[in-house]
């Protein structure tokens, strides 16, 4: 398998985004990965034949726009990476993701934009890999994309405030399910479960081993700074980083050396 024959279209920070590309690099899938900004992605995607959101997989003969679906693809090309192999085990690891893309997802998306969105000087952590043409039209554009990722969604500060209770809510449960010293969520191996929660949660903990650097609790002013080290301080928080520190590092590619530009 070469880099040519896989294409992964990205809003580079995107957590669901990160995801997918975490599965594809553990389970051994070369890409090549095509980063674009927000809204910028709508074009590549019809391109493509995708519909209006990513991450999006191409591959020959087909393309997958679900970050569930590239798991499963990811784990198909090296059987028991992700998925249990054990069925019961595999449920509740299945379970676990989906409970996590539902609800925890949108809520540290939403958290997360709520901190940045007003700030242009952290621009350049949203850049990252993608096209410098997409950078300078940004810089004109910035006021309407800005209010239209608003709009769709729905961020404002009631919002932000919603998001933040169902982060501590997941948080709440995932380290009840960690009191018993286990050291993945479910089984005796890192599955789905583990990436899919270190990957969602990355936007409201800023993990070191992310493959595009997510802005420090430092640069997000005082507010925003207690909460993520509180929120990094759980449990469960504690669990997401040591994904980060242990699992994603052993399998992290190079995303400078393999991004479209």
């Amino acid at each position: 398998m070469t880099e040519g024959e896989h294409r992964l279209i990205t809003i580079p920070f995107s957590h669901y985004c990160e995801k997918a590309r975490w599965a594809l690099d553990r389970s051994g899938v070369a890409f090549r990965e095509e980063g674009h900004l927000p809204l910028f992605h709508y074009l590549a995607n019809r391109r493509a034949g995708a519909g209006r959101t990513v991450p999006v997989l191409v591959y020959p003969g087909g393309l997958i726009g679900d970050s569930t679906e590239i798991i499963a693809f990811a784990d198909a090309a090296r059987p028991g990476a992700l998925l249990p192999t054990d069925a019961a085990v595999r449920a509740d690891a299945v379970g676990l993701e989906d409970d996590f893309d539902r609800h925890l997802g949108p809520a540290t998306r939403r958290w997360a934009y709520f901190q940045m969105l007003a700030r242009p000087d952290l621009d350049t952590y949203v850049a990252r890999g993608v096209p410098g043409w997409q950078v300078r039209a940004l810089r004109l554009s910035r006021p309407l994309a800005i209010a239209f990722l608003k709009r769709s969604l729905r961020i404002d500060a009631a919002g932000a405030a919603r998001s933040k209770a169902k982060i501590d809510d997941t948080f709440e449960q995932v380290s009840e399910l960690l009191r018993d010293g286990r050291r993945f969520l479910v089984g005796d191996r890192f599955s789905v479960a583990d990436l899919t929660f270190a990957a969602l949660s990355a936007p409201v903990l800023a993990p070191a081993g992310h493959p595009f650097a997510l802005p420090p609790p430092s640069d997000l002013g005082p507010v925003a700074h207690d909460q993520i080290e509180a929120w990094r301080a759980t449990r469960a928080g504690r669990f997401a980083l040591r994904m980060y520190a242990e699992e994603r590092r052993a399998v992290a590619g190079a995303p400078a050396g393999r991004v479209a530009r």
